[in-house]
């Protein structure tokens, strides 16, 4: 083939290359998110701290490590996304993140289970690194999206998201399973898990970390890190006569609102079925997976309803299912009941998360995707503490962790009319980026 033809179809196969890429990430990233609803809770409080050996169970030395990973995240996120714009190094930064989350995966599969404080910290090392990575997995959709639908390719992502997260808890699920033929202990065989998750989290990473941008770069600016970010969030949070900077604030502050609530209705969810239905591991991964399974074709749906109907539409399907799903765990008695209800969840999962995931990326400047991605992760971990702490308080006046749920509604209504009123999720044919 003549080298003018080679570089046509090259230039005709690169975008799409980019597109596969770009959807590994979420493809690699959701195994770590399964594994830690999963094999790693279930690892961390049954064998780690099964005995209370700080004085505390092991399930609130897990939720105060869990507070303390989304602390390090809201400090860290921050700069260092502002730190990659200012440098143009999306794609390091990416990679820095994600060895730090697959790599504190791999040494808690080599880390002895005596050693509590290393393992509670690679937890937390973990958490950061997942959290990380999922800002320069956004920030890297403007690019990835140019002429096409950023609705229908966030949400095929996180459709990808949920069929890699199942196969590699499968695949996990399979070495605790078969751990007496590989000659392991039930603890050695949930760290091997833990090891091989890390592993398939950097390996299917790398094909988007390591291809060069499609699309030419702005030049490093040589504004101080601290001082770009004050500058972006000054001109997001005070009144600017563009619209696209207000319509771009509205939909940050109710898009950190919202994930907030809906991160934290997704723990409590698996914690209220614990305590009430005291399911074992294989149920809770029985049940995962099958919130995994209907997820799926529940994001491309929502992608579809986004793209053909408008993301007014989309968000409000999202939305009110969510409000259904708070108000209707009051009624779950059986486990029937909670398996029918996780399936309602599991139709609007990811949809939400996916239309606020487009809605930010078309209306962030060039050159700030980073910054803008960073912020929301941060305004979602403090919102997620918000919420927990309204959970909390719930839960304990009550004595019911189901009336905690419902009060997440609170938070998470605020949120909806925060991005309604914004206008952010209008009719993507009239969006920037097309």
């Amino acid at each position: 083939m003549p080298p003018a033809a080679r570089a046509t179809l090259a230039a005709t196969r690169s975008p799409w290359q980019g597109v596969v890429a770009w959807v590994l990430l979420d493809w690699a990233g959701s195994a770590f998110s399964t594994l830690s609803i999963t094999l790693l809770v279930a690892y961390f409080e049954r064998v780690v701290f099964a005995t209370n050996p700080w004085g505390l169970p092991g399930g609130v030395v897990w939720a105060w490590t869990l507070a303390f990973a989304m602390l390090v995240t809201a400090l860290v996120a921050p700069l260092w996304a502002a730190w990659a714009d200012r440098h143009r190094s999306l794609r390091t930064s990416l990679l820095m993140s994600v060895l730090l989350g697959s790599g504190a995966c791999v040494l808690l599969g080599v880390i002895p289970p005596t050693s509590r404080l290393a393992v509670a910290l690679l937890v937390v090392a973990a958490m950061v690194g997942f959290d990380l990575s999922a800002i320069f997995t956004g920030s890297l959709l403007p690019e990835v999206a140019q002429g096409r639908d950023p609705d229908r390719l966030s949400a095929t992502g996180f459709a990808a998201g949920y069929a890699g997260g199942a196969l590699a808890l499968l695949a996990a699920t399979s070495i605790v399973a078969a751990r007496e033929r590989l000659g392991l202990s039930t603890p050695g065989a949930l760290q091997a898990s833990c090891a091989f998750v890390g592993i398939w989290w950097l390996a299917f990473s790398l094909p988007a970390i390591c291809r060069r941008s499609d699309t030419p770069q702005p030049a490093a600016t040589a504004a101080p890190t601290t001082q770009s970010l004050a500058s972006l969030a000054r001109s997001l949070l005070v009144p600017s006569p563009t619209l696209e900077s207000r319509r771009l604030g509205g939909v940050l502050l109710g898009s950190m609102v919202i994930l907030g609530a809906v991160q934290t209705a997704i723990s409590q969810f698996s914690s209220v079925a614990l305590e009430e239905f005291h399911l074992d591991a294989a149920a809770l991964v029985r049940l995962v997976l099958l919130v995994q399974m209907v997820a799926l074709p529940g994001a491309l749906a929502v992608g579809w309803i986004s793209q053909r109907v408008g993301r007014t539409a989309a968000l409000t399907l999202c939305l009110a299912g969510w409000t259904a799903v708070l108000l209707l765990a009051l009624a779950v008695r059986t486990e029937a009941h909670l398996t029918a209800l996780a399936v309602l969840l599991a139709l609007v999962l990811g949809g939400v998360q996916s239309v606020l995931r487009a809605s930010v990326a078309v209306l962030t400047p060039p050159g700030n995707s980073g910054s803008v991605f960073g912020l929301l992760q941060v305004g979602s971990k403090l919102a997620g503490c918000a919420s927990s702490f309204l959970f909390g308080t719930a839960y304990a006046i009550s004595g019911q962790p189901r009336l905690g749920l419902v009060a997440i509604l609170v938070p998470l209504v605020a949120g909806w009319w925060l991005v309604a009123r914004a206008g952010a999720a209008h009719n993507p044919k009239t969006s920037r980026i097309e």
